[in-house]
């Protein structure tokens, strides 16, 4: 699957006149780093913490540990994010989050309201941090700073070592596969700006380059390994205003594009069983697109404003526009054919209830959520909007997947009760409508072995993944009833696009 988003190449605006205007300005009042809340980013646990869902916002995280019944606010400020700056996120074995930013690496204890700094975790900023499917195994990627590494743990972000040193590669991003702790990628930036391909096969201990045949690509950025076989992988390659997507199937050394958006792609998603491939970009108009198979690419998911995707047990989820969307959070039991809002910003009660006024959560962001949740305000106030039910046509029903409690034994994160949002399914064909204001069962998942006699060949797409019989099992969560004002407002604040989830920190060097 894709990984996380470092900072930005800048916050991303579209800028109409003075409706936009008015939009900063109340949006400068709420925001410490003057961005418009939005969601970019989504990760979930591994293996028996699956439950263990991460949103990273514009204004800190949102997190659940329970499948999404009940969501927390975590403020920037509590584990000491640097302006704009937006953190890599990665989930352990035990459902600890490991946060990693300019600022260094960060650990959560269990009820993600403390943080500290991890065992032997250099002082450093970090651009990426990546986990195998088990989550006991991860990669953090340091740098840019002259002297670029490898920096691994095997206890699922508790402590760290120092691994291979990257002299001479401005890095960009890294990937550890899911299944084969041993193999490690990193895209970085040779001298001159060449974009170069590097691989790991001694768990990032050392590191070799792989290729540098990018042709005419702008910036390279790794969007995901295959669940079971780890010489399969896909790299975001930019070029212009749109973005290709390259595969390969030999560990790098070849790859060959499967797919292209026209827009920047900020989403990518791969099944568990690799056969499954979702892109999206900034362009609403372009949609969700998805390849089965190695077969044609089509447009599934609706009217979406798509600002990532990840594919988590046997479910697609996509990070909406909360403006243009009535929520933030969506997720999907068919293969993107339907999806179904799971949060809306706009409903949080801020922090959970779990951290007290002697935690960071609950000494630092408590006091400020008033401000910062302003702009949230200003949303209901200019139009309120339900979540709407998203439908890109009607396919024959399937078995319904296998479900497990999410009862992990841990404390209850508690976003808030309020009003539920009332469901609007604009698939009338469907039986039965998610109810509102509830979490979702996640399939239980294992993790996958490496497959080697599976056929990598590309075939015919077959058909499309059909919806269960009982719809998408997905809610939203619940808070404050809507208000009403002016319509001027929310045209301003739509025009505000949350940042892709790949992003370069700073410019690579120009070619020569």
């Amino acid at each position: 699957m894709a990984r996380r988003a470092m900072a930005r190449r800048g916050a991303r605006a579209a800028m109409w006149g003075g409706a936009l205007a008015i939009g900063l300005a109340v949006a400068g009042e709420a925001q410490a780093n003057g961005r418009f809340p939005a969601a970019n980013y989504f990760v979930a646990g591994p293996g028996a913490r699956n439950d263990v869902l991460a949103l990273r916002t514009t204004f800190g995280l949102v997190l659940s540990r329970d499948g999404g019944h009940q969501w927390g606010w975590v403020c920037e400020e509590s584990y000491e994010a640097v302006g704009a700056n937006d953190p890599s996120l990665s989930i352990g074995q035990d459902g600890a989050l490991v946060i990693a930013t300019f600022a260094g690496l960060s650990v959560s204890d269990g009820a993600y309201c403390r943080w500290s700094r991890p065992t032997g975790a250099p002082m450093r900023g970090y651009a990426d941090v990546t986990n195998t499917f088990d989550g006991r195994t991860m990669v953090a990627l340091g740098g840019p700073t002259g002297d670029d590494a490898l920096v691994l743990s095997s206890d699922g972000g508790r402590s760290w070592t120092t691994g291979a040193r990257l002299m001479g590669y401005f890095s960009e991003t890294a990937d550890v596969a899911p299944n084969d702790p041993m193999r490690v990628y990193v895209t970085a930036y040779a001298s001159g700006g060449i974009p170069v391909l590097l691989r790991s096969d001694d768990g990032g201990r050392t590191v070799r380059e792989i290729t540098r045949n990018f042709s005419d690509a702008q910036g390279i950025y790794l969007a995901g390994v295959d669940a079971r076989r780890p010489d399969v992988l896909y790299v975001r390659a930019t070029r212009g205003l749109g973005t290709m997507l390259l595969k390969s199937e030999d560990g790098g050394m070849t790859l060959r594009s499967i797919g292209e958006t026209r827009a920047e792609m900020v989403g990518f998603a791969l099944s568990d069983d690799g056969d499954t491939v979702w892109i999206a970009s900034t362009s609403r108009a372009e949609g969700i697109l998805r390849s089965v198979r190695g077969g044609p690419w089509t447009r599934v998911g609706g009217d979406v404003g798509v600002q990532c995707l990840r594919y988590h047990a046997g479910l697609l989820f996509v990070c909406a526009d909360e403006v243009t969307d009535g929520y933030a959070l969506g997720c999907s039991r068919d293969g993107g054919e339907h999806i179904d809002p799971l949060l809306s910003l706009r409903r949080l009660a801020g922090p959970s209830a779990a951290c007290g006024g002697d935690t960071p959560v609950g000494s630092s962001c408590g006091p400020i959520w008033p401000t910062v949740s302003a702009p949230l305000r200003s949303i209901d106030a200019s139009a309120p909007r339900d979540p709407v039910f998203h439908d890109a046509g009607a396919v024959d029903a399937v078995e319904d997947a296998a479900e497990v409690s999410l009862d992990a034994g841990m404390t209850v994160v508690d976003a808030g009760g309020g009003v539920d949002v009332p469901a609007t399914p604009s698939d009338l064909g469907r039986a039965d409508a998610p109810e509102v204001g509830q979490g979702l069962d996640v399939p239980s998942i294992d993790a996958p072995s490496l497959d080697a006699g599976r056929d990598a060949s590309v075939v015919d797409a077959g058909p499309a993944p059909a919806p269960p019989r009982d719809g998408c099992d997905c809610r939203v969560a619940t808070g404050a009833s809507p208000g009403a004002g002016a319509g001027a407002l929310l045209t301003a604040l739509g025009l505000i696009v949350a940042s892709p989830r790949r992003r370069r920190r700073l410019p690579p060097p120009p070619r020569r």
